[in-house]
């Protein structure tokens, strides 16, 4: 078995580094039980492959696969569907550091084959439970010997029920804005624009399964996920690298996610654009992009 169990009191997390170190469960301990706060990627009736993955060296889509950056213009593999998360989360890692509550991974691009990125990248990742927290933190380091583009983020799903079937789940994610996706495609179709009514979780409100979302947030700072019925919630917060945050919520699942990332969708492309907004950094040879991401579990 490839999967790596981290856990103390409050938390139970299984990675897999096999899997592009992704999360296959996170369990919080509550009164006196566990609590399946994300999908559990082992179960048979979970059609998930991780509850979390990391998307590197850029995270969500890139229109067409396709961008300039340096004054050259480059086309990535599976254009058709818009490239999407990068390239690190289906390949193994390297096991750099273990303990019970500690994991560190490593990823270097140069070790594989067909890695659909025209740069050189290195990749750290940071799994460390303290108390009821669980922190994760990521490092992409340019490689090459010409200046890249990067990003990434972090894309986990969370269970809308805990403890009873149609239990109520609430966000408070006070944000500045989301890009409008006009031809639904996920691709941004114009500058940041104000938060449509359906989009608004400045005030902690219920996310109803059918309010469908798939949505390029701006001024990310930190929120929260709550199940009142269970008495717990997930503080979400990420260092100040992570201005970005995409909440997709799918119809008839009985997941979703809440993504903190440097860059908005198609970042790369809006970097062209000079859109002040669009997140992704042009790293320098030896150049490191760094952020950490907390997940807080909290009795209310």
């Amino acid at each position: 078995m490839s999967s790596v169990l981290l856990e103390n009191d409050d938390l139970r997390l299984i990675i897999d580094p096999q899997r592009g170190t992704g999360t296959l469960s996170l369990y919080g301990h509550s009164g006196d039980q566990w609590l399946p706060l994300m999908p559990d990627a082992e179960r048979e009736d979970c059609d998930l492959s991780c509850a979390n993955f990391l998307m590197v060296p850029y995270s969500n889509r890139i229109a067409n696969g396709a961008f300039a950056f340096g004054q050259q213009h480059y086309q990535l593999e599976n254009g058709a569907q818009h490239a999407i998360h990068g390239d690190v989360r289906g390949r193994p890692w390297e096991i750099a550091e273990q303990s019970t509550t500690r994991l560190r991974c490593t990823f270097s691009s140069t070790e594989h084959e067909n890695v659909n990125w025209p740069w050189p990248f290195a990749v750290a990742a940071d799994f460390a439970l303290d108390g009821a927290q669980l922190t994760m933190h990521l490092s992409l380091r340019n490689e090459g010997d010409m200046p890249m583009p990067a990003g990434f983020g972090w894309h986990p799903y969370f269970n809308r029920t805990l403890t009873r079937a149609g239990e109520p789940v609430q966000l408070h994610f006070p944000l500045d804005g989301a890009y409008p996706d006009a031809n639904d495609t996920r691709i941004p179709s114009g500058p940041l624009q104000a938060l449509a009514p359906h989009q608004d979780f400045a005030q902690a409100r219920p996310l109803e399964p059918d309010n469908f979302l798939d949505t390029c947030y701006y001024g990310f700072r930190g929120g929260s996920i709550a199940w009142p019925e269970s008495g717990v919630q997930l503080r979400v917060d990420a260092s100040n690298a992570c201005k970005h945050l995409i909440v997709y919520n799918p119809a008839g699942k009985p997941y979703f996610a809440v993504e903190p990332v440097t860059n908005a969708n198609n970042g790369v492309n809006l970097l062209a654009q000079d859109d002040p907004t669009c997140g992704t950094a042009a790293l320098h040879p030896g150049d490191e992009l760094a952020a950490e991401c907390t997940l807080s579990l909290e009795n209310i």
